[in-house]
């Protein structure tokens, strides 16, 4: 990680930063292809999802799937991020904060189920992740509070139809190029890594029509 030395007139400047829209740009984009391709799968049936796992680590997501030409399906999920975040750096100017981080993840996916119908059965997915949040210090200030994520998922899965309800459960991994306040990075002394590469995984619970 890249470690970015400030000088005194860094220190002396309070200029508050705009936060970061490169990875919400490139999911709008995704999103205004999806709606073009929506006459192809005004037909199908679709599912709407609730992450059940997601609140261990301060996300709460609710989804959409609906099913595309025949095995495959689309779909979106949207995350809810809040969680206390204690920040370090490898700088000893900067003190460790304790911060409430709050912001959006967009995870965009497309879905392959094998038995030939999309939406039931073990399914193999990818993805991609887009994420924009703040940070607020329990005290004093931070001049640098922005964070955003840009990656990609895989995941392997299988979606179980219980009527019209389902339970989806899923592992893979996700690569993810984070862009922390620096000086800053996220303390996570286990898991997940704060960039690269982190395992994901989880139960959703859906309603289908």
């Amino acid at each position: 990680m890249l470690i970015e030395f400030p000088d005194i007139l860094d220190r002396t400047q309070r200029i508050k930063k705009p936060l970061r829209l490169s990875g919400m740009k490139k999911a709008a984009g995704f999103l205004i292809l999806l709606s073009g391709l929506m006459p192809l799968f005004a037909q199908q049936e679709g599912v709407l999802k609730v992450n059940l796992t997601d609140p261990l680590a301060g996300r709460y997501s609710m989804g959409y799937e609906r099913g595309v030409l025949g095995a495959f399906s689309v779909g979106l999920d949207i995350d809810y991020l809040s969680r206390e975040v204690f920040l370090e750096s490898d700088h000893p100017w900067y003190e460790p904060l304790n911060t409430q981080k709050q912001g959006v993840i967009l995870e965009p996916q497309l879905r392959w189920y094998p038995g030939g119908e999309a939406l039931k059965g073990s399914y193999a997915a990818v993805g991609g992740f887009f994420g924009v949040a703040r940070y607020t210090p329990a005290e004093g200030g931070l001049d640098n509070d922005d964070w955003s994520s840009v990656g990609a998922s895989l995941q392997l899965g299988h979606q179980l139809s219980l009527g019209r309800f389902v339970l989806d459960g899923f592992i893979g991994g996700t690569w993810a190029e984070d862009n922390y306040p620096g000086p800053y990075y996220e303390s996570t002394v286990l898991f997940p890594p704060p960039s690269g590469l982190r395992l994901t995984g989880g139960l959703r619970l859906g309603l289908g029509w």
